[in-house]
C-alpha cells in the first residue's frame, strides 16, 4: 500500500504546475447488497458520500478511479481503480455465526486498458486490485483481485443520451488469502452445521457491473449494479456459501457546490 501511494504523490506533485479543473459536492448514498458472494442474507448501509472531480494535464480522478494521461498517442492507458466491500456483523449472519465480524475491505491497484481501434466507446480492461480490511484505522493485507472485463461506457462518443451508461463484464480471479478472508473456517470456529474448510486461490466466478449516472450544473445523480454468479468458483464448497448469485445496488445524490469544472 505504501508504493501506491507514494505512486499517486509522484502524480499529483507532477501536476502541481499545470492547470487544475476541479468540483467538488456532497451528498447522501445506500449500498444494499448480499453480505458477500456466497450469503444470501443481506446488508445495507446508509451514509454521507463526497463528490470530486479533478481534471489536471496528468491525470484525471473521478468516482471510476484516477486516469492518467500517459499514453493518449497509443491505444494503452495506465488507470488506478478502486473497490469496496461492506462489513458484516456476524451475529446478523446465519452461516457466519460465533465467527469474527468481517472488517470492511477497500481495494485499490493499478487498472491497464486497451482500447480497441476505431472505437471510443469499448475497452479491454485489466485491473489488479490490492485488498486491505480496516479495523478502525488499523490496515491489514487481505489479498488481491483479479477482474478481466470488456467495457463499455455510452459517453466516450459524442451521445444525445442525457444519462452515462458504462458496463463490464468478466471473470473475477482470487489470492488465497483473499479467499480466506471471506470463505476459510478454521478449527475452532466448527459447529454442528459448519465444518472446518481452508479456502485456495483461484477462480471466483464471472461479474456484472452496471452503472447509470446523470451530472448536471449543481447535482449529480448515481445508479450502480452489480451481480456476480460463483458457479463452479474455487471456494463453493465452503460452509460459509449458500447460494451462487451475489447481488449489489448503490443510489446517490450530491449537490456540487464549488469548483470550477
Amino acid at each position: 500500500m505504501r508504493h501506491i501511494l507514494l505512486f499517486f504523490i509522484f502524480i499529483v506533485s507532477n501536476s502541481a504546475s499545470s492547470e487544475v479543473f476541479w468540483q467538488l459536492g456532497a451528498g447522501l448514498g445506500n449500498i444494499t447488497a448480499n453480505s458477500y458472494p456466497g450469503s444470501d442474507q443481506t446488508v445495507s448501509v446508509t451514509s454521507p458520500i463526497p463528490y470530486l472531480k479533478i481534471k489536471t494535464e496528468w491525470f484525471d480522478l473521478d468516482r471510476e478511479g484516477l486516469h492518467t494521461n500517459w499514453f493518449e498517442n497509443t491505444n494503452f492507458r495506465l488507470d488506478f481503480s478502486f473497490d469496496l466491500g461492506l462489513p458484516v456483523d456476524s451475529s446478523e449472519n446465519e452461516l457466519r455465526a460465533g465467527m469474527p465480524d468481517l472488517d470492511p475491505v477497500a481495494q485499490i491497484g493499478p487498472l491497464l486498458i486497451y482500447r480497441f481501434p476505431g472505437s471510443k466507446q469499448w475497452q479491454l480492461q485489466l485491473p489488479l486490485t490490492y485488498a486491505y480490511s480496516f479495523d478502525n484505522l488499523n490496515a491489514s493485507s487481505a489479498g488481491r483481485v483479479l477482474n478481466p472485463r470488456i467495457y463499455f461506457n455510452s459517453q466516450a462518443e459524442k451521445s444525445d443520451i442525457p444519462f452515462d451508461i458504462s458496463a463490464s463484464f468478466g471473470p473475477v480471479y482470487g489470492s488465497e488469502d483473499f479467499h480466506q478472508y471471506y470463505y476459510s473456517v478454521d478449527s475452532d470456529q466448527v459447529n454442528i452445521s459448519r465444518t472446518a474448510y481452508q479456502a485456495k486461490e483461484g477462480f471466483a466466478g464471472y461479474r456484472l457491473n452496471l452503472s447509470l449516472t446523470r451530472r448536471m450544473k449543481s447535482y449529480w445523480l448515481g445508479l450502480y449494479l452489480r451481480y456476480q454468479n460463483i458457479d463452479n468458483g474455487v471456494f463453493v464448497d465452503s460452509p460459509l456459501v449458500n447460494q451462487n448469485d451475489y447481488w449489489m445496488i448503490a443510489l446517490g445524490a450530491s449537490w456540487l457546490f464549488a469548483g470550477n469544472l
